[in-house]
C-alpha cells in the first residue's frame, strides 16, 4: 500500500477506535458503579439487620410497664458521690432526651429528682433554673450543700436560701458549713419535720456553732452523722437508730447514754485539744447498747466500756499488732454475744489474733481484712502471713483454719498492692476442700493496681464453677470501705 494510501486510511482507523475507548470507559464506569451499588445493597442490608435487632429490642420495652421502667431509671442514678450538681449529660436529665414515654415517665417520677448536690467551689457555673426545676419536679429531697471558703460566699447564701424555703421536704442533709452559713441554719428551726438523715461537718474555726438549735426539734430524725465542733449540736438523740460521731471519747459516752436504740454505731475517737484521749476508770459503768448491731471503733479501748448482745458485725480500728484478742474477747464475754457473724480489721493485726478470735467465735462466717496505713513491707507480711493461714495445704487435710467462712474480703486504702496471685491459691485451696464453706471473695484496691491476667483468668474459672468473685478499683473500692467502716452510705 502507497504510502499516501495510508495517510487517507488513518482518520477513517481514529473515527473507528473512538467508538471502541469510549465503550471501554463505559464498560469501566458501569463496572465501578455496579460494585458501588453492591457495596450499597449490603450496606442496606445491614442496616435493615440492625434496625430490625433494635425492634426486637424496644418492641418489649415499649410493652414494658411504666413502674418498671421508673425502677430501671433509678438505678442509673449517680451517687451524692459521685456528681457534682445538675447535668443534662447524666441521669436523670438524660432520660426525658431520649423519647417522650421516657420523659412523661421520668417527670412523673419525682424520687428521679430528689438529689440536689450542691458543691461550693463551682457554684459560678451552677444554673439556678435547673436546681428550680429539680426542686419543682421532687416530691421529697436530698440536700447535699459543701459550702467553701475558697468560693464566693454571696451565690452560695442565695441557693442555700432558696432550698431552705423548701426545708419542709428535706429527707436528708448533708452540709459543709463555713462561717457565713451558720448563721442560715437559725431559721429552720422547726422547719424540718420530714429530715430523717443529718450529716454535719466543717473547719474548726468556726464560732457560734454552740447557738445551732434548729434540728432538736426535728422529729423524724433518726440518722446522724456529726464530726468536728459540731459535735456538741443537740438533736433528739432518743429517737436515733444509727450514728457517726467524731469526738471525745466523754462526748460519745453522753451521746450514747440517751440513744438506747441506736442499730449502727461508728465510733471515732477524736482527742482532746492537749492531743490525748482520758479514758474512763475501766470499774466504771458500762454503756449497755442491747439494740446495736453494726459497730466501728477507732479504738479497740472502746471496747472496754460497752456491752452489746446482739452485735451481728462489728469492725476495729488496729492501731497495734497485738493485744486486740484481749480486749475483743473480753467485750464478747460480757456482752454474752453467740450472734456476731463479721469481723472486720482495719489495719491487719498478728495472724495469732486473727486466729485466735476465729478458733473461739464460730459464729463468724464473714472476714474482711485491710491492709491499714502500715508501710508497704509490713502490711505485705501481715497480709502473707493471713494468707497462709487461710489456705488449706492439703486437700485431705483434716483440719483447716475456720471452716466456716463462707465470706473472705481483702482492702487495700492505700497504694499497697494486694498479692493477688497468692489470694487466688488461698481461694483455690479453700474451695477444693470439701469442709470449707467458703462462697464469695471481695478484694477492693482504691489507689493499687488490680490482678494481672493469669489471675483473673484463675478467679474467672472460680466464679464460673459458683464462687461470687468481686474485684473493685478506685471510687467503687472506696464505698466499699466506707460500708466496712459504717460511714453514711447515703453521701
Amino acid at each position: 500500500m502507497s504510502k499516501t494510501r495510508q495517510i487517507e486510511r488513518a482518520p477513517e482507523r481514529r473515527r473507528t477506535d473512538l467508538p471502541s475507548r469510549c465503550r471501554t470507559r463505559h464498560r469501566h464506569e458501569i463496572s465501578r458503579l455496579q460494585e458501588r451499588l453492591a457495596c450499597l445493597e449490603t450496606e442496606r442490608a445491614e442496616l435493615a439487620d440492625y434496625h430490625s435487632q433494635n425492634t426486637a429490642i424496644l418492641s418489649p420495652l415499649r410493652r414494658m410497664p411504666s413502674e418498671l421502667i421508673a425502677e430501671i431509671f433509678s438505678w442509673s442514678l449517680p451517687t451524692a458521690y459521685e456528681t457534682r450538681g445538675p447535668d443534662v449529660k447524666r441521669s436523670p436529665w438524660v432520660l426525658a432526651q431520649v423519647s417522650s414515654r421516657w420523659r412523661n415517665i421520668s417527670l412523673s417520677t419525682p424520687s428521679l429528682w430528689s438529689l440536689v448536690k450542691i458543691w461550693g467551689k463551682n457554684i459560678d457555673k451552677l444554673d439556678i433554673d435547673m436546681i428550680r426545676t429539680q426542686v419543682d419536679r421532687a416530691r421529697k429531697l436530698k440536700v447535699h450543700f459543701y459550702a467553701s471558703e475558697d468560693g464566693s460566699s454571696v451565690p452560695q447564701i442565695k441557693f442555700f436560701d432558696f432550698l431552705s424555703e423548701h426545708a419542709a421536704r428535706w429527707e436528708e442533709l448533708s452540709v459543709q458549713l463555713t462561717p457565713t452559713l451558720v448563721p442560715r441554719l437559725g431559721a429552720l428551726r422547726g422547719r424540718l419535720p420530714s429530715l430523717q438523715r443529718l450529716r454535719i461537718q466543717g473547719a474548726e474555726n468556726h464560732v457560734g456553732h454552740d447557738h445551732i438549735k434548729c434540728f432538736e426539734t426535728a422529729s423524724s430524725l433518726v440518722d446522724v452523722g456529726i464530726s468536728g465542733p459540731f459535735i456538741s449540736i443537740p438533736f433528739p438523740t432518743h429517737q436515733l437508730t444509727s450514728c457517726r460521731l467524731q469526738g471525745p471519747w466523754d462526748t460519745h459516752q453522753r451521746i450514747l447514754k440517751m440513744a438506747p436504740n441506736v442499730v449502727e454505731a461508728c465510733i471515732q475517737i477524736v482527742p482532746e485539744s492537749n492531743g490525748e484521749e482520758s479514758w474512763p476508770n475501766a470499774s466504771g459503768p458500762t454503756l449497755d447498747l442491747s439494740h446495736l448491731r453494726r459497730l466501728y471503733v477507732s479504738h479497740a479501748e472502746i471496747l472496754d466500756y460497752i456491752r452489746a448482745p446482739g452485735l451481728d458485725a462489728i469492725a476495729v480500728w488496729v492501731d497495734q499488732p497485738t493485744g486486740v484478742a484481749a480486749r475483743l474477747d473480753s467485750f464478747l464475754i460480757r456482752s454474752s454475744c453467740t450472734t456476731l457473724r463479721r469481723l472486720y480489721f482495719n489495719s491487719i493485726p498478728h495472724v495469732s489474733t486473727t486466729a485466735e478470735i476465729l478458733k473461739k467465735y464460730p459464729s463468724i462466717t464473714s472476714l474482711v481484712l485491710s491492709l491499714g496505713e502500715r508501710t508497704e513491707e509490713e502490711s505485705n507480711a501481715a497480709l502473707h502471713d493471713h494468707l497462709t493461714m487461710l489456705s488449706v495445704q492439703d486437700d485431705s487435710a483434716s483440719f483447716v483454719q475456720s471452716p466456716q467462712l463462707t465470706e473472705i474480703s481483702l482492702a487495700s486504702p492505700l497504694s499497697v498492692p494486694i498479692d493477688y496471685p497468692l489470694c487466688l491459691k488461698m481461694l483455690q485451696s479453700r474451695c477444693k476442700h470439701p469442709n470449707c464453706a467458703l462462697t464469695t471473695a471481695t478484694f477492693v484496691t482504691v489507689e493499687g493496681p488490680g490482678p494481672d491476667p493469669v489471675t483473673l483468668a484463675g478467679m474467672k474459672e472460680l466464679r464460673d464453677g459458683g464462687m461470687d468473685i468481686l474485684v473493685q478499683l478506685g471510687s467503687e473500692a472506696q464505698k466499699h470501705f466506707d460500708r466496712w467502716m459504717y460511714a453514711c452510705p447515703w453521701i
